[in-house]
């Protein structure tokens, strides 16, 4: 597999082409190094074979396949998902020939896979080989027209719309990267959600069978307990623990009662202070749920209930 770095013929993001023979590779071959993203701390291999011909710079990749995140973005390149290639150079000589600026002489300092490159021809231009600080377009006209001591010249149409393209390239590639994120933790969300469920479900199950096998309920009220535990656990095991066996129908019965209550309570909608006034039902609120009624109380009058 070959991949072209530098096209001579093509406008790159920066609004100027490369002249290919006027790129200098003696420090790019003693460190062939392959980025991703053009970030220095992400190597994923090296280059071979580094070929100037017919006005196209072209080289092939070598990946690191020991490190996982390289063997992965080598996956996509060969299987066609990832099909950028970027040049990252520090410019020596610009010339201008009919409106068109060139950089007639570069310093190649390295090249990266990229998912989603500018144009045919993308690069990321460097202040010097020293300092090595990635520049905007902006920065660059101004280094670079201070450097040939000129007037920065407005920016062409076709340089703003190249630049507009860029912009909305890489904020799409960013909100697609993004969805897939959101959209890998809904996935995960979910998966948590089903497993918290049926850890849940087991230990409702263990205690009612233990219920069971105790001798304090009875099979036939299983499915209705365990209803009741799945809702209110705290509350079932404390109604439970004061039962010794299924003959004691007084117990069952309110605890039945209580747990009904509960379920009723957990349906209803929660009611406001006014609400409850209006339908007459602080006192029952007061003596069946007295932590309720302080609340709503605090809530309405804003202090504590004597």
């Amino acid at each position: 597999m070959r991949i072209v770095l530098c096209d001579s013929e093509t406008i790159n993001s920066y609004g100027f082409k490369t002249e290919v023979k006027g790129i200098n590779l003696s420090r790019f071959e003693k460190n062939p190094v392959m980025l991703y993203q053009h970030n220095p701390h992400t190597v994923i291999g090296r280059w071979e074979d580094i070929k100037i011909e017919g006005g196209q710079l072209s080289a092939t990749p070598v990946f690191d396949m020991e490190d996982p995140e390289a063997a992965e973005i080598a996956r996509k390149v060969e299987q066609g998902f990832i099909k950028g290639c970027s040049m990252g150079i520090v410019i020596k000589q610009m010339t201008r020939t009919k409106g068109i600026d060139t950089a007639t002489e570069s310093v190649l300092l390295e090249a990266s896979i990229v998912s989603i490159p500018a144009d045919e021809n993308a690069l990321v231009v460097y202040d010097s080989e020293d300092k090595q600080n990635q520049l905007s377009i902006n920065d660059f006209y101004k280094l670079f027209y201070n450097m040939e001591k000129k007037e920065k010249p407005e920016l062409q149409p076709d340089n703003l719309e190249i630049a507009l393209s860029q912009c909305n390239m890489e904020l799409q590639a960013q909100v697609d990267e993004q969805s897939e994120t959101i959209k890998a933790l809904n996935a995960k969300i979910d998966e948590l959600k089903r497993d918290l469920a049926e850890r849940d479900y087991r230990e409702a199950e263990a205690f009612v069978d233990k219920a069971i096998a105790d001798g304090k309920i009875t099979e036939e009220v299983k499915a209705e307990t365990l209803s009741f535990y799945l809702s209110f656990p705290k509350e079932t095991e404390k109604l439970f623990a004061n039962i010794k066996s299924a003959d004691e129908p007084s117990a069952l019965q309110q605890s039945s009662i209580s747990l009904s209550q509960m379920m009723e309570k957990k349906s209803e909608p929660s009611l406001t202070w006014d609400e409850l006034d209006r339908a007459g039902k602080l006192r029952n609120l007061k003596a069946n749920n007295p932590e309720e009624f302080k609340r709503l109380y605090k809530e309405k009058f804003h202090k504590e209930w004597e």
